[in-house]
């Protein structure tokens, strides 16, 4: 599991997280995705373009917006 840095609300319906995941900000390549599930066996995979990395800090960037009930669950995680 990796841990989120830092969320922000962009608008009423699309939201910016970032996350520690090392590997993936130093491997991603321009048009990759990354799957996003909730910590649980039945949650919805969630698939999300990279918006950002940083290979420096080991974070990457993702931005969505809530369109269902997986990616309304995803915008009510915390850091």
């Amino acid at each position: 599991m990796h841990k989120i840095v830092s969320k922000k609300q962009l608008s009423e319906e699309v939201f910016r997280i970032t996350v520690e995941a090392p590997f993936i900000a130093e491997a991603r390549k321009p048009g990759q995705f990354v799957i996003v599930q909730r910590n649980s066996d039945y949650a919805e995979r969630i698939p999300l373009t990279i918006a950002d990395a940083d290979p420096v800090k080991g974070t990457i960037t993702l931005i969505f917006q809530t369109v269902g009930k997986s990616t309304h669950k995803l915008a009510e995680l915390e850091e």
